[in-house]
């Protein structure tokens, strides 16, 4: 055995998975308050210093703390926004936090109202980009069946110009598919760059 294997000191008890959910549940709950250690210590099912010992849920309960929006970011589901009573209720003895609370209400909602209008732009662009997409596949069909039609035209013209009588009833020249004549003019090119 390794010294790198042997790892001293006593094993972890809770894991952060267990730590987070039940603190996130607790934000829930308590919505627009302040989180702090003896709270979470007294509310829930494990001590103060567990919570106090965890560096990762520490730096969890300060983004919690600072922001609501923060809690829209850590756990994206069952987020309970705060009522303006339970706000007004949770911080009433201490203006200053109430304060702070009031302007992260407004700042997430200046946030919010920034995502929805590049939301909004966005779904713009999106559907002038579909009109465009629609309107490029009508062009490429139309092209298609052009492209087709001139090739239906190509193959029928060298089919006639192999007959002398069908090359003077479609007025054609020479026959397009003469073997021995474009053999020649190949030949001649070919003469042409030795000379």
């Amino acid at each position: 055995m390794t010294t790198e294997n042997i790892k001293g000191g006593r094993p972890q008890k809770y894991t952060y998975e267990e730590l987070r959910a039940t603190l996130f549940e607790y934000a829930n709950k308590y919505s627009g308050k302040l989180i702090t250690l003896a709270d979470l210590g007294r509310e829930t099912k494990f001590p103060r210093y567990v919570w106090r010992n965890n560096k990762q849920i520490r730096e969890d309960i300060e983004k919690l703390n600072q922001t609501p929006m923060a809690i829209v970011g850590l756990m994206k589901e069952n987020v309970k926004i705060p009522s303006a009573e339970n706000l007004v209720n949770s911080n009433y003895h201490n203006k200053n936090l109430l304060i702070t609370r009031v302007q992260q209400v407004l700042d997430a909602y200046q946030t919010t109202f920034e995502q929805v209008l590049k939301t909004t732009e966005l779904e713009n662009m999106l559907n002038t980009k579909d009109k465009e997409i629609a309107s490029l596949k009508k062009e490429i069909d139309a092209l298609k069946k052009q492209s087709a039609f001139y090739q239906e035209k190509y193959e029928s013209m060298t089919l006639h110009s192999t007959s002398l009588l069908s090359r003077k009833n479609f007025q054609l020249k020479d026959n397009v598919i003469d073997a021995e004549k474009k053999f020649k003019e190949i030949e001649d090119e070919f003469e042409d760059l030795f000379k």
